[in-house]
């Protein structure tokens, strides 16, 4: 998943920069770092934790590894030093030669067969899913270390239900919950209230407008 999102970025950054839209070259970026230390170390501490140098920890430590390095280079513009100091950090340990500063290093280039859009639209979904978990937590106090036994998630199409089933197991273990069950909008439990925005929809339905706002405010759940 992080390297076909690091593939993603490093194509948005490059196309960006192209055409000089610096802020969003960044923007691509900044995002990415966020979602590699919030998402990508946490989900596998467990991997980076382990006691003997297993190759399934050094998988976790060598794609950390090529994430950071691609940061040193793709950032090289915006923080000329500190992107230095990283990349220099990064490459004398393994390496018994010389290595080229990261100035005059070549600019990353994404490698398009190793983004899989799917996948990172279902790992969006999980950091999205958890993301509220935790914040509903936060609001009744109470912290994720106490299981709960069910999440209610409601989906709107056979592709969010797919979406969500493939990621069930890393929901339930980031928000601790032992059951996660998918039902459609209608069996969610969740109330949902439409009101008119009178400003956009006067103008144009002027007279009938006050009829129109109460029956879009009386609208069925369905609807």
């Amino acid at each position: 998943f992080i390297l076909s999102r690091l593939n993603t970025m490093v194509g948005g950054v490059d196309s960006n920069l192209a055409a000089y839209r610096i802020p969003e070259a960044a923007r691509c970026l900044s995002t990415f770092v966020d979602e590699l230390s919030n998402w990508y170390v946490r989900l596998n501490r467990k991997r980076f934790w382990a006691g003997k140098m297993t190759e399934d920890k050094l998988s976790a430590y060598q794609t950390l590894y090529s994430c950071l390095k691609t940061i040193a280079l793709l950032m090289a513009p915006f923080t000329p030093f500190y992107a230095d100091r990283l990349y220099s950090d990064l490459m004398a340990p393994v390496t018994d030669k010389e290595y080229t500063p990261v100035h005059l290093a070549l600019f990353p280039k994404a490698d398009t067969s190793l983004i899989d859009a799917d996948l990172e639209r279902r790992m969006n979904l999980a950091q999205a899913i958890t993301s509220n978990v935790l914040a509903l937590r936060r609001k009744v106090n109470i912290k994720v270390r106490q299981p709960l036994q069910t999440l209610l998630i409601p989906v709107t199409s056979q592709r969010q239900r797919a979406d969500v089933e493939a990621i069930a197991d890393i929901v339930k273990a980031e928000v601790n919950v032992k059951e996660i069950k998918i039902v459609d909008n209608e069996q969610s439990g969740l109330v949902k209230r439409v009101k008119a925005d009178f400003k956009k929809l006067g103008p144009r339905y002027g007279k009938i407008m006050k009829a129109l706002g109460k029956a879009i405010s009386e609208m069925p759940q369905t609807d």
